[in-house]
């Protein structure tokens, strides 16, 4: 009777390790070639894109969508519900004879309902942009980590690491860091405490010849409905190179230094300046 007992105990012991032990898995993830969200191409001309999506738990469903300026999502090519691996899924949508700018949206689902939408904006040379460009659930690090780009180019749409970033230190627009007093921090390049925070002796800011002086405001605005002139609005009153103390939710209005405008959203900050961060950045 008394092993009994203690084998039943056991059972129930293995149980509660069990449950305590089920991993909960993040929804899927969507990445374009480069981590390059938006391109300009010359009228008539073609433009493949790369996209991958990933996945911890397996995909249900990935779609495609064409949205052209004051219309409606159209669906672009069919589904896709099967895959070889159902954890990654990896295509080249070729997009030929471009004449109207647009954003192609691709949409992920996995089994447990989980949807996910990431945009990359297509401009066409010679037309005035009436995209407001957004760029969501950006995977980017704070300056302790290393294999995750701090840096980001409003221009190209693209996070890079600090040794591409001095490369292109003329297209740097801000920058995130943790650190003790400032906490969770956007800034730009031409910051005083960038200079500090990023100081690798080989590619640091401070060996940059080129610091872009992006200023920036924390506002209250829509992230997905404020106007140019609202942001414009808001970057006349006080603003710096810099944003301290960002916690998730918040949102910063910029303006570049070659007067480029837009808004970024804090959705998820890591535990330390080791780890990462999800944003939504919205350019217009």
């Amino acid at each position: 009777m008394k092993k009994f007992f203690y084998l039943v105990v056991a059972l129930y012991i293995a149980c509660l390790g069990m449950v305590g032990c089920s991993k909960n898995t993040a929804a899927p993830v969507i990445t374009f070639g480069d981590n390059i969200s938006q391109t300009t191409v010359a009228a008539g001309e073609s433009k493949e894109i790369s996209v991958t999506v990933a996945a911890e738990g397996k995909l249900k469903e990935v779609k495609y969508y064409r949205k052209k300026v004051g219309a409606e999502e159209i669906p672009f090519g069919k589904p896709v519900t099967k895959f070889k691996n159902s954890r990654k899924y990896e295509c080249v949508i070729t997009l030929r004879d471009i004449t109207q700018e647009f954003v192609l949206v691709i949409e992920a689902t996995d089994k447990k309902g989980r949807a996910v939408t990431a945009e990359y904006t297509v401009r066409v040379e010679g037309q005035g942009s009436n995209v407001a460009a957004f760029h969501r659930n950006l995977r980017m690090g704070f300056n302790m980590l290393n294999s995750v780009g701090s840096s980001y180019s409003v221009s190209a749409g693209k996070i890079l690491l600090l040794p591409e970033a001095k490369q292109q230190q003329s297209q740097v627009d801000f920058m995130f860091f943790m650190g003790k007093d400032n906490g969770v921090t956007i800034a730009a390049p031409a910051d005083r405490v960038v200079t500090q925070v990023f100081n690798n002796m080989s590619y640091g800011v401070q060996t940059w010849g080129a610091r872009n002086a992006t200023e920036f405001v924390k506002v209250n605005l829509d992230f997905e409905n404020a106007s140019a002139e609202d942001i414009a609005a808001a970057m006349n009153g006080s603003k710096s190179t810099k944003v301290n103390h960002l916690k998730t939710g918040d949102t910063v209005a910029f303006k570049t230094a070659s007067g480029q405008v837009g808004l970024v959203k804090i959705s998820n900050i890591g535990p330390n300046s080791a780890s990462t961060l999800n944003v939504n950045v919205r350019t217009i």
